[in-house]
C-alpha cells in the first residue's frame, strides 16, 4: 500500500491548514424524529391531529435539509413523508369506507335465477 504524501512542508506556516469542525444539520434531524414518532403514534392511536403533525414535520425535515447532506439520508427523509401520508390515510380510512358505502348501490341478497 502506497503512502499518501502531504502536499507541502507541514513545518512552514504558509502550508498549515486550520481545523474547521464539521457542522451538522441540526433542525432537519429533530423534524425527522418528530415525523417518525408521530407517524407511529397515528398508526397506533388513529389520531388525525398527530397524523397532520407527522406530515407537517416530515415536509419540514425534507425542506430544511441541506443539499450536501441529502446524498446519504435523502431517501430516508422521503420515506418519512410516505410513512406520514400512509399513517394519515389509515387514520381517515373509516370515513372513506363509510363514504364509499354511501354512494355504492345496494345489492340484493336474493340469488339470481337463470332460465
Amino acid at each position: 500500500m502506497a503512502r499518501k504524501e502531504f502536499p507541502g512542508d507541514p513545518r512552514r506556516s504558509a502550508d498549515i491548514v486550520p481545523y474547521t469542525p464539521a457542522t451538522s444539520s441540526g433542525d432537519g434531524s429533530i423534524y425527522y424524529m418528530v415525523a417518525f414518532v408521530s407517524s407511529m403514534g397515528t398508526l397506533f392511536f388513529k389520531n388525525k391531529w398527530i397524523g397532520w403533525v407527522a406530515v407537517y414535520s416530515s415536509l419540514l425535515s425534507v425542506f430544511s435539509d441541506r443539499a450536501s447532506a441529502s446524498g446519504a439520508g435523502g431517501s430516508s427523509r422521503l420515506s418519512t413523508i410516505v410513512l406520514a401520508l400512509t399513517a394519515l390515510l389509515m387514520a381517515y380510512m373509516p370515513e372513506m369506507i363509510a363514504l364509499f358505502k354511501l354512494f355504492k348501490p345496494e345489492e340484493s341478497g336474493a340469488p339470481v335465477k337463470s332460465q
